[in-house]
């Protein structure tokens, strides 16, 4: 009797509370239920912003990534233009030889080639086509033939390959969109882009939208002020095609098959279309969009971006699930006589910690895998975090760098200070530098450092994100190709272009502060007797050898040039007395009369150096170059293995 009452008294509220406790559970599963859209759609907005904004930083990325490899096209056709003015007369070979020496196509990937197109006037053609024929091939012809007043054609384009040689012979001229981009480079005297054609090299399989990259060359020495005196002094113009698919894959490679990207010619239009990489693939209104505009040497391109749904697609459902288990807990609150409902909270919970878990082994994963070096700082800009890529850059073990200052791995003087940068981080700015980085065998690189501030759950600045990509190969790249555009591609003395601008740099100098300078002109006797007698590689080397010996012979303030052959130059930027110009030459003649051996054979040569001083003999660059010319012929004329000076 007793057990059942007991159990009457258990089962009683239980029956009594059913029916109203139904209706309150249904009542809260409705609230909750609500409350759950109401965030969801909050977080979902959120979410799309934050695609918005990726998608944002991603174009700023692209448009900043044209721009630096359009500056490294623009730079690499500027080394060419330069060589090919170091040369009195148009050599071809020289420039072909050059080319295939400079193996731009492994620095500089997506380029189709470099070339030359060669100004053309009527009346030249039959005499330009006969001398192409002995340089290149019998059948040589400029195509499309017709009646024009101006023609061009390309007489080298680099690599010669397949593709490249059905371009030889064309006049680019007389094609509408890439004359009117020769017409601009030769009025601005700077680099100048076409806009969408179709290249020559195309054939009927994967063709391909193009542009081409022109650099008026004039010829050197003759004036360039006006439109007038460019067209007049042009010799042609030294450019580059690009097959934009192939371009752009190199040059974009980021996201593949998550953001499709489009880059059109100065107006958005199926005909203006350069790239696509979703060709065919219908617009969605509902893929968020950036557009970009940038101008690259006069055309603007238009670069459009659309997030496709992979992309960054999928939602951070951490606060989605923190807000669930707290709307579960109310539930089991309201509801904690209810079984199911418990279980539900412990299914969510394993779902949340499973989700975690894979999340955090993705990133871990994502993180030790990077090539890059990434690390994390506290506020104090000490490391506390540095992943493999990160330890395999620095060349240092990961507990020699826990608690190391970051910027303690930076070359003496390099970057900015260590208070500047934490204040700009502390301001929320993202901030990119170039540093030179110590490694741990002493090593140094050259390394671009992305930082970013970490924040805490208020707002304020915990540490720093680093990202820190080695740059060194490329830099050591654009050093190179600086190099070859001012020195001469044999010897390493400067070349014509630079010494013109060292000596007008001279005659500023010594107009401003009064003091004098001298000018040498060396020429090198019996040269050309060494060149038909043991050939052009003794004949090389002794150049080689001779430049090394004169620039023993004067001061580490002057400067050598050659100016083409075996005639060389020699700036003094300041003399006290005319006996030093004198001095300097006894000295190069002395080192160039002894013997010089090559290949067991000894070989004796002499110099004949003509003296210029400024201001007597001369007050301008020309002046004082006829007159050192004038002095060295007078030297040769008393016998040569001497240094004159025009009295």
């Amino acid at each position: 009797m007793h057990d059942a009452e007991v159990q009457r008294a258990d089962t009683a509220p239980m029956r009594a509370w059913s029916p109203w406790g139904g209706v309150f559970i249904a009542v809260a599963l409705a609230c909750s239920i609500g409350a759950a859209v109401v965030v969801w759609r909050h977080l979902g907005q959120r979410h799309d912003e934050q695609v918005r904004v990726h998608l944002a930083s991603h174009s700023a990325e692209v448009v900043l990534t044209v721009r630096e490899r359009f500056q490294s096209y623009r730079m690499l056709l500027r080394g060419s233009q330069a060589f090919m003015r170091s040369r009195a007369e148009l050599d071809l070979l020289a420039w072909r030889t050059y080319l295939q020496r400079l193996s731009f196509q492994e620095d500089f990937p997506g380029v189709q080639g470099i070339g030359f197109a060669q100004s053309i006037l009527p009346g030249q053609l039959e005499a330009h086509t006969r001398a192409m024929r002995e340089f290149a091939r019998d059948d040589y012809r400029v195509w499309p033939e017709g009646q024009r007043a101006l023609l061009s054609s390309i007489v080298v384009l680099e690599p010669a390959d397949w593709r490249n040689a059905r371009a030889i012979g064309y006049d680019m001229y007389s094609e509408p969109v890439r004359r009117a981009a020769m017409d601009r480079a030769v009025h601005s005297g700077d680099a100048a882009l076409s806009g969408k054609t179709v290249l020559v090299q195309e054939t009927e399989a994967d063709v391909q939208a193009g542009v081409l990259l022109y650099m008026p060359l004039f010829a050197d020495g003759m004036p360039v002020a006006t439109d007038a005196e460019r067209w007049a002094a042009l010799r042609g113009w030294v450019y580059m095609p690009f097959r934009m698919a192939s371009l752009m894959r190199q040059m974009l490679d980021q996201h593949p098959g998550q953001i499709r990207m489009q880059v059109f010619d100065r107006s958005i239009a199926a005909e203006a279309l350069l790239y696509d990489s979703h060709a065919g693939m219908p617009e969605s209104a509902s893929h968020p969009v950036s557009v970009e505009r940038v101008s690259l040497g006069g055309i603007e391109w238009i670069i459009r971006l659309h997030a496709l749904s992979s992309f960054d697609a999928e939602p951070d459902i951490r606060q989605a699930e923190f807000v669930s288990v707290v709307l579960v807990g109310v539930l089991l609150v309201v509801a904690a006589l209810f079984f199911v409902v418990t279980r539900e909270r412990a299914t969510r919970l394993a779902r949340t910690t499973e989700s975690l878990r894979r999340s955090e082994a993705k990133y871990s994963t994502l993180v030790n895998l990077a090539h890059d070096g990434i690390a994390a700082t506290d506020a104090e800009f000490r490391l506390t975090f540095v992943n493999p890529g990160f330890i395999e850059l620095v060349g240092r073990e990961e507990s020699s760098l826990i608690g190391l200052a970051l910027d303690e791995l930076w070359a003496e003087g390099g970057g900015e200070s260590r208070d500047a940068m934490l204040a700009r981080l502390g301001e929320g700015e993202s901030r990119h530098y170039e540093v030179r980085l110590t490694r741990g065998d002493g090593r140094q690189l050259t390394v671009l450092a992305s930082l970013a501030p970490l924040n805490d759950g208020w707002g304020q600045m915990k540490g720093a994100i680093a990202l820190l990509s080695d740059i060194t190969e490329r830099k050591e790249a654009e050093r190179r190709i600086a190099h070859m555009a001012t020195h001469d591609i044999l010897t390493g003395a400067v070349n014509r272009l630079m010494f013109g601008e060292l000596l007008g740099y001279a005659l500023v100098q010594a107009r401003r502060s009064g003091h004098r300078f001298a000018l040498l002109f060396v020429d090198l006797d019996r040269f050309k007797q060494v060149n038909d007698d043991l050939g052009h590689h003794v004949g090389d080397m002794l150049l080689c050898e001779a430049v090394r010996r004169m620039q023993g012979s004067i001061r580490s303030s002057d400067a050598l040039g050659r100016r083409g052959g075996d005639e060389f130059v020699v700036l003094l930027p300041e003399i006290s007395a005319d006996t030093d110009a004198e001095i300097v030459a006894e000295k190069i003649r002395s080192a160039l009369e002894k013997p010089f051996t090559f290949e067991g054979r000894e070989v004796r040569i002499s110099s004949s150096i003509g003296i210029a001083l400024y201001p007597e003999d001369g007050k301008d660059e020309h002046e004082l170059m006829c007159r050192a010319d004038e002095a060295m012929y007078r030297a040769k004329l008393g016998g040569r293995n001497r240094a004159c000076r025009v009295r």
